[in-house]
């Protein structure tokens, strides 16, 4: 900060460590002291950061808990409206105001556990009953394959295949582009995948990234636009099993 000239705001700062529960015990520090304002900077185990909430263990439990929360509010005003607007109608402002919120960075859901996993699926199913007429205890059937909508993990994987498509083709910034190399596996060219050896590691761009274009098929990767990438790879998606999704993811 002394190099760009910049002055700390002790007000406004914060202190998160991020790591496994081992790490995290290890700490001593409830703080640190300002010798030059005489305030105290405390550690805290959640932090708000471009408007996702991320704990020290980066379970993302905190971020879907308010996500819910936000969700299930407009939710309830939309069905307060509901019979003064039309199925399309419906689905526009639905898509708008809830299911953005549910695709706003949701690449940090990859990794997390079912149960939090199902609890996001829980608010997608809600939005889709929502544009369908269909209440909290009715049966979804086939609403989000009407919809034409993935479900939250092949949304999730779908954000990560898109982000990964455009680093390899120079769309996306340089440090990201730079997480991914190539490298001759036998006769064929594949993009390298990282040795990790901890959870927080296999959830890390730089792995699934390279993974998950390895394992989708090469008419999805050879799209020759974003455009068609999209498309390509939201069909190959749909008729996924569960299956068969884990085998891509992994």
């Amino acid at each position: 900060m002394n190099s760009y000239f910049l002055q700390l705001n002790d007000g406004k700062t914060q202190i998160i460590v991020f790591g496994s529960a081992k790490v995290l015990n290890m700490i001593q520090l409830n703080g640190i002291n300002m010798v030059s304002s005489g305030t105290s900077i405390r550690f805290i185990s959640n932090v708000k950061n471009l408007g996702i909430y991320m704990d020290s263990r980066l379970t993302m439990e905190n971020q879907i808990v308010h996500l819910k929360k936000k969700c299930f509010s407009t939710l309830r005003n939309i069905r307060k409206i509901r019979f003064l607007l039309s199925k399309d109608q419906l689905k526009v402002i639905v898509n708008s105001l809830v299911v953005s919120c549910l695709d706003y960075c949701n690449g940090l859901f990859y990794g997390i556990t079912e149960k939090l996993l199902y609890q996001l699926q829980v608010v997608q199913n809600a939005a889709a009953k929502a544009i369908t007429g269909k209440y909290k205890h009715d049966h979804l059937g086939n609403d989000l394959k009407d919809l034409h909508w993935l479900d939250v993990r092949k949304r999730v994987i779908f954000k990560l295949g898109l982000l990964a498509y455009k680093s390899v083709n120079g769309l996306a910034p340089m440090y990201l582009q730079e997480l991914f190399r190539y490298a001759h596996h036998g006769h064929v060219l594949k993009l390298t995948v990282p040795e990790v050896n901890t959870r927080y590691g296999q959830r890390s761009f730089s792995v699934i990234g390279p993974k998950l274009l390895n394992n989708l098929p090469i008419a999805v990767t050879s799209s020759i636009n974003v455009d068609v990438f999209k498309t390509a790879l939201k069909t190959f998606l749909f008729n996924l099993s569960a299956t068969e999704m884990e085998t891509l993811v992994n």
